[in-house]
């Protein structure tokens, strides 16, 4: 029998499954040693971006709807500031404080024709009778507003209401002021003004596509809203989360909620100095589009980086395991006495020394057995 020939039976030397699964086993483990290598740092890093955007952007949201409440809400109350004070002045005028129609009705006309915003600007007597107006048509009794009641059973020097006008039937905003002489009340001038005044300053911010303001007053009464339905019903906006926030303590904040459509909206409320509540916001889907852009692509580019990375580490990985499997079948063959075949190596790393290693080994077991 000649040396090293092959036994059949159980100690039999076989390419089993195992043998198999080991080499498959290391040129798997180089690939995902080289992919996680290669891409661990890149999602992290692309994590860690996108985190950090997320937060920019949000704080900047934060940051913009915090100006613009405030810049409108100042803008506001320089109007109603303005109106205010044109009143107060014309109710110290001899001709208002006489509390005659013919010689109030000519001022009341100048006051309209200089501020045509004031659809009517007139007088009423304590018990709510009207005595003049800015305009020809029939004197109207206005003891059941409410505004009337405020200034004379109250005593407030200033009121306001917004109501359904008896002149327009339009939503409306009326402020009124006592008329006093010597410190004591005689009557009440009043101007009524259309809600599309405020509406201009209000309802007309835009932020993208979801983004909006809305301003009610301190009973929540809608006074200007994009939806023109809200305006000319009046709606009552109690349960919108950022007018209930505002409610509680009057302090502005910022608020994420979720609308009854089931969309996050990020929102910001003020109050000014009437209890009045201005508030913002725009859906947090808009607002963080580019970071889903951001996402998308990184997505992208972590894909085509994981596709080059395998095809590399296919490649390097075969360069490097190639010689092994290469040895181990010379190896192998030479444990089955074929002494014959020399193992070449071109390499100069720690695998040509190995090949080297088992080139010479071969010669040694050759050449003892041909001592044999």
């Amino acid at each position: 029998m000649a040396p090293f020939e092959r036994i059949e039976g159980d100690d039999a030397p076989e390419d089993s499954d195992d043998d198999k699964r080991t080499r498959f086993g290391l040129l798997a483990k180089t690939m995902v040693t080289m992919l996680a290598v290669g891409l661990l740092p890149l999602a992290l890093f692309g994590s860690m971006t996108l985190l950090q955007q997320r937060d920019r952007i949000r704080g900047d949201a934060e940051r913009s709807m915090q100006v613009n409440a405030e810049r409108i809400s100042t803008q506001v109350d320089e109007w109603f500031d303005k109106n205010v004070r044109v009143l107060q002045a014309a109710a110290n005028l001899p001709a208002i404080a006489a509390m005659r129609g013919e010689d109030q009705a000519k001022v009341l006309a100048a006051i309209q024709q200089a501020y045509p915003w004031m659809y009517l600007v007139f007088t009423v007597t304590p018990d709510g009778k009207n005595i003049a107006r800015s305009d020809s048509k029939p004197l109207t009794d206005y003891s059941d507003r409410q505004y009337v009641k405020d200034v004379v059973v109250s005593g407030k020097p200033l009121s306001w209401e917004t109501l359904i006008g008896k002149t327009s039937n339009k939503p409306a905003l009326v402020l009124a002021v006592p008329v006093k002489v010597n410190g004591a009340l005689v009557g009440v001038l009043a101007a009524a003004m259309n809600i599309e005044d405020i509406s201009s300053i209000v309802a007309t911010w835009k932020s993208g596509r979801s983004g909006f303001a809305f301003l009610v007053d301190e009973k929540a009464k809608v006074i200007a809203h994009p939806r023109e339905q809200f305006v000319l019903s009046q709606t009552h906006l109690n349960d919108h989360p950022l007018v209930s926030a505002l409610l509680q303590d009057g302090q502005p904040r910022l608020l994420s909620y979720t609308q009854t459509d089931g969309k996050q909206v990020l929102g910001y409320v003020q109050g000014n100095r009437n209890r009045w509540a201005l508030s913002v916001q725009q859906n947090e889907e808009e607002l963080f589009a580019p970071v889903r852009q951001t996402l998308t692509l990184g997505l992208a580019l972590l894909v085509a980086a994981a596709i080059l990375v395998t095809v590399f580490a296919t490649l390097f990985s075969k360069m490097l395991i190639r010689p092994i499997v290469d040895m181990t079948r010379a190896a192998d063959e030479m444990s089955l006495g074929a002494l014959d075949r020399p193992i070449p190596s071109s390499r100069k790393d720690e695998l040509g020394l190995l090949a080297m290693s088992l080139e010479r080994l071969r010669k040694s077991m050759k050449a003892a057995i041909a001592r044999l």
